[in-house]
């Protein structure tokens, strides 16, 4: 029987070879946000990366939104692992702030997310990245496309794989065909010490639009468990996580 961590690289791969998001000599910065989902996926493609027949390069890359430093255990986990983190500091959060006083209401979350995405494509080209890899999961990726249509009035996803509209660089979720669950399972059975997931400097009580989604999503698989799976596979079939191919069939 495979163990979690099998498990996640093995479908972190599939993923890859299905939406093609890895090749032979690509330099890949995997964005790091010091929480559990984003370790995982560069544990995943190391370990890929050792067996893989064409060569490419994984960096980690953390991106702040202010301009303090991560925490030190931070940059202990990947020194333990022979990796070191690339850290870039940013104005986020001030940006951030400003835009919610001029727009009550807003979420700062996607805002955020907007700002950090451009940041982070100007400084991985510096270091010659050519691919960014997020650690979205299934889940991640079900719960934006239900917060778009509730909250932005649009029918709309995460991608697995699409190109930047302003850069030439690939952005990839080589994470999509993996549950939240199976990522919780690994952490709590591996020996690696994970370093402590810092909450965000936007959500102070952690309260987000999403963690709504998230928690109405958890009393709906109280009545299936399949509930999950059955809303990714729907919007596979329509073609919503990747909007320029159609991915291969998946077994």
């Amino acid at each position: 029987m495979k163990s979690a961590f099998q498990l996640i690289v093995k479908r972190t791969g599939k993923a890859i070879g299905d939406f093609d998001m890895i090749r032979g000599g690509d330099k890949v910065a995997v964005g790091i946000s010091g929480g559990k989902d984003s370790l995982t996926l560069f544990l995943a493609l190391q370990a890929l990366l050792r067996r893989a027949k064409e060569k490419y390069e994984i960096v980690p890359v953390l991106l702040s939104v202010n301009d303090q430093p991560p925490a030190q255990d931070l940059f202990a986990f990947f020194e333990n692992i022979g990796c070191e983190l690339q850290w870039f500091p940013s104005n986020i959060y001030a940006s951030v702030s400003r835009m919610n006083e001029e727009r009550p209401g807003e979420s700062p979350c996607r805002l955020c997310s907007r700002f950090r995405r451009a940041i982070l494509y100007e400084r991985i080209k510096t270091i010659g990245c050519n691919r960014l890899a997020l650690g979205h999961h299934m889940d991640d990726m079900v719960e934006t496309y239900l917060l778009n249509l509730f909250f932005a009035g649009k029918t709309s996803g995460m991608p697995a794989a699409a190109k930047a509209l302003s850069h030439d660089i690939l952005l990839i979720r080589p994470m999509a065909y993996i549950r939240e669950t199976l990522i919780q399972e690994f952490i709590q059975n591996t020996h690696i010490v994970f370093p402590k997931d810092e909450s965000c400097a936007l959500l102070p009580d952690g309260t987000s639009t999403r963690s709504v989604i998230r928690d109405w999503l958890a009393d709906l698989r109280k009545h299936d468990e399949r509930v999950m799976d059955n809303a990714f596979a729907a919007l596979k079939k329509a073609n919503f996580f990747c909007p320029t191919a159609v991915p291969k069939k998946t077994e």
